[in-house]
């Protein structure tokens, strides 16, 4: 059975996770630097509500535009499909007139 997504909310959860993951590795990478504990932990304080919030703005922010690729993406797969429905019957009718007419002859 296909596996079918109603929104696009899990490509902007991905995305969460993803900025989240950066901040964590940011954190970790401060935390292992040469400096002395005493100063890294005073670089967190001073630099880890405002990188938090950076990464906040910028998930949700993806999140958006992820929610709008996903509906602008949506709509051209509802219109390409029904170009092709109306493509098939079109043929379809085509094929049944050629039929009758093939009857008709013979």
């Amino acid at each position: 059975m296909a596996d079918e997504r109603s929104s696009g909310g899990d490509a902007a959860g991905y995305l969460g996770w993803f900025f989240m993951g950066a901040l964590l590795g940011a954190a970790a990478a401060l935390l292992l630097t040469t400096r002395t504990g005493q100063e890294a932990r005073g670089l967190l304080r001073e630099k880890g509500g405002e990188f938090a919030k950076r990464a906040q703005e910028y998930a949700k922010e993806a999140q958006i535009q992820a929610g709008e690729l996903f509906e602008k993406g949506r709509e051209l797969f509802e219109e390409q499909s029904q170009r092709l429905t109306s493509a098939f019957e079109a043929g379809k009718e085509a094929m049944r007139e050629e039929i009758g007419k093939a009857r008709r002859e013979s």
